[in-house]
């Protein structure tokens, strides 16, 4: 593990090796019917999990508080904890397999400042104040802005991992919500050494955004969650 985090400039301490390390075990120990995560082998799960969620931090700078909506095992919240200790991060997962095992993560790495929201985040449901949202669930970016819409702060950051055929969702936005939304960072990239291709798309909120109307919110409560 330490290897192929080396080869994708990775730089972790012994604690953070520890850490990471013990989640891998737990990751894999209670995966037996693959809920937690479809990816099952050992350079897989290190490159696709691990390198795909602690590489964000290369092309910029991580706001805090931050909520990881649809974190499913914790990606990208638990490599990006590991990573950037200092990280204030709310876990954000409906499925009670899934949150009892972010519990057990938590608890067996002893994470400060990490917490876990027990439902869908949904506008009217989750408004603790948040300065960044991060999400890689395969949920179209519209619909991720329509359920965070009463927690993100003016002046926060929507984060979004995704994969490269991200055009439509993007011009749907600048449709929809360009004049509350701005896309400060579009980055294609690939997974070192794997032609892995990958995007990471970044957009700050310049206000608020209550005005949608209901049909809408529904629309978004009841969309794909799904960690990829």
């Amino acid at each position: 593990m330490i290897e192929l985090l080396k080869r994708s400039e990775i730089k972790l301490n012994k604690e953070q090796i520890h850490q990471l390390w013990t989640f891998h075990n737990l990751l894999r120990a209670r995966n037996t019917d693959q809920e937690l995560t479809r990816i099952i082998g050992f350079e897989p799960i290190i490159i696709k999990h691990y390198v795909d969620c602690m590489i964000v931090g290369k092309f910029l700078e991580l706001p805090y508080p931050i909520v990881d909506v649809g974190t499913g095992a914790g990606f990208p919240g638990i490599p990006l904890k590991i990573r950037y200790p200092h990280l204030k991060i709310t876990l954000a997962e409906p499925r009670p397999k899934r949150i009892a095992f972010l519990k057990e993560v938590i608890h067996s790495l002893k994470l400060k400042n990490v917490d876990v929201f027990e439902h869908k985040v949904v506008s009217r449901s989750f408004r603790t104040p948040m300065k960044a949202v991060i999400t890689r669930a395969v949920e179209t970016i519209d619909k991720t802005m329509l359920r965070t819409s009463g927690c993100l702060e003016v002046g926060g950051k929507l984060i979004f991992l995704k994969g490269p055929a991200v055009d439509p969702e993007i011009s749907e936005v600048r449709k929809r919500f360009g004049e509350y939304f701005k896309l400060t960072l579009d980055k294609r990239y690939e997974l070192p050494h794997t032609g892995h291709s990958r995007r990471l798309v970044v957009y700050e909120k310049l206000k608020p955004f209550e005005s949608e109307s209901s049909q809408d919110a529904e629309e978004s409560k009841d969309s794909d969650y799904e960690n990829n």
